[in-house]
């Protein structure tokens, strides 16, 4: 299990919040995820507070799960959100929307998120490169 904060873990929580906004939905500043723990666990789920976008900014929690068959921790596929426990005036579940159908502010606030997570997932790639490739050297220069 995993609690992604906002600010600490931003690659992570971002990847989540533009799932929830594409889905029409605000997401707050922690989600909570749980697996894959393992072959036999080939899905995530997990809980957060989210608002609808374009509504009056009451939060509510929600809860998700994404399709069997992922394949690790940064597959986001599939993604069904759904409100814990249902109450006037908000759906059941929240299926991906078209993005014309978002608000202008949110519309502006997915485009500035996904590249921002492009940036921070190719530095993390870059930087897990640098580490693979000093760890061979090393290993070189001790054989």
């Amino acid at each position: 299990m995993a609690f992604l904060h906002k600010h600490e873990n931003r690659e992570d929580w971002l990847k989540w919040a533009i799932e929830f906004m594409r889905r029409g939905l605000w997401v707050g500043d922690v989600v909570e995820v749980h697996g894959p723990h393992g072959p036999n666990a080939d899905l995530m789920w997990g809980e957060a507070e989210a608002s609808e976008d374009g509504g009056d900014e009451s939060a509510f929690e929600v809860s998700f799960t994404t399709v069997r068959g992922i394949t690790g921790i940064h597959d986001v596929r599939g993604v069904r959100i759904q409100v814990k426990e249902p109450f006037a005036g908000i759906p059941e579940g929240f299926p991906v929307r078209p993005e014309a159908k978002l608000s202008r502010n949110a519309r502006r606030w997915l485009g500035v998120a996904r590249r921002v997570h492009a940036k921070l997932r190719d530095e993390a790639i870059a930087t897990a490169r640098q580490i693979r490739e000093r760890r061979e050297a090393l290993e070189r220069t001790m054989s």
